[in-house]
Protein backbone atom coordinates (compact mmCIF):
# COMPACT_ATOMS: atom_id res chain seq x y z
CA UNK A 1 0.00 0.00 0.00
CA UNK A 2 2.36 2.51 0.76
CA UNK A 3 4.61 2.22 -2.82
CA UNK A 4 0.54 3.01 -4.77
CA UNK A 5 0.89 6.24 -6.86
CA UNK A 6 -2.42 7.53 -4.71
CA UNK A 7 -0.82 7.00 -0.90
CA UNK A 8 2.34 8.67 -2.41
CA UNK A 9 0.03 11.50 -3.50
CA UNK A 10 -1.53 11.99 -0.22
CA UNK A 11 1.42 12.02 1.24
CA UNK A 12 2.74 14.90 -0.79
CA UNK A 13 -0.41 16.76 0.03
CA UNK A 14 0.08 16.49 3.37
CA UNK A 15 3.72 17.13 3.00
CA UNK A 16 3.16 21.27 1.35
CA UNK A 17 0.17 21.61 3.39
CA UNK A 18 2.59 21.39 6.37
CA UNK A 19 5.11 23.11 4.99
CA UNK A 20 2.15 26.52 3.65
CA UNK A 21 0.78 26.33 6.67
CA UNK A 22 4.29 26.46 8.77
CA UNK A 23 5.83 29.10 6.25
CA UNK A 24 2.76 31.40 7.18
CA UNK A 25 3.08 31.05 10.61
CA UNK A 26 6.49 32.22 10.61
CA UNK A 27 5.51 35.09 8.98
CA UNK A 28 3.10 36.12 11.15
CA UNK A 29 5.11 35.03 14.65
CA UNK A 30 8.04 37.32 12.95
CA UNK A 31 6.12 40.33 11.49
CA UNK A 32 5.17 40.60 14.74
CA UNK A 33 8.32 40.84 16.06
CA UNK A 34 9.54 43.12 13.30
CA UNK A 35 6.74 45.37 13.09
CA UNK A 36 6.23 45.91 16.93
CA UNK A 37 2.72 45.28 16.29
CA UNK A 38 0.18 42.02 15.42
CA UNK A 39 -1.23 41.74 12.58
CA UNK A 40 -5.25 43.19 11.88
CA UNK A 41 -7.78 40.64 11.25
CA UNK A 42 -7.51 41.05 7.26
CA UNK A 43 -3.33 40.93 7.49
CA UNK A 44 -3.90 37.90 9.36
CA UNK A 45 -6.20 36.53 7.03
CA UNK A 46 -4.65 37.84 3.32
CA UNK A 47 -1.71 35.68 4.67
CA UNK A 48 -3.29 32.49 5.58
CA UNK A 49 -5.02 32.80 2.30
CA UNK A 50 -1.70 32.56 0.65
CA UNK A 51 -1.17 29.10 -0.62
CA UNK A 52 1.93 29.83 -3.01
CA UNK A 53 5.55 28.49 -1.17
CA UNK A 54 7.58 30.57 -3.24
CA UNK A 55 5.56 33.40 -2.37
CA UNK A 56 5.58 32.89 1.56
CA UNK A 57 9.18 32.17 1.05
CA UNK A 58 10.06 35.22 -0.61
CA UNK A 59 8.18 36.94 1.77
CA UNK A 60 10.40 35.60 4.50
CA UNK A 61 13.42 36.97 2.76
CA UNK A 62 11.59 40.43 2.33
CA UNK A 63 10.35 40.68 6.06
CA UNK A 64 14.23 41.37 7.05
CA UNK A 65 13.89 44.84 4.45
CA UNK A 66 9.78 45.66 4.56
CA UNK A 67 8.42 48.42 7.36
CA UNK A 68 4.85 47.39 7.50
CA UNK A 69 2.18 44.40 7.23
CA UNK A 70 1.20 46.14 3.98
CA UNK A 71 4.55 45.99 2.33
CA UNK A 72 4.89 42.64 3.28
CA UNK A 73 1.79 41.62 1.71
CA UNK A 74 2.55 43.29 -1.21
CA UNK A 75 5.72 40.76 -2.26
CA UNK A 76 4.02 39.02 -5.04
Amino acid sequence: MKESSTYQAILAEGRTEGRTEALQKTLLRQGRQRFHSPPSEAVQAAIQAITDEDRLERMTDRLLIVSSWKELLDTL
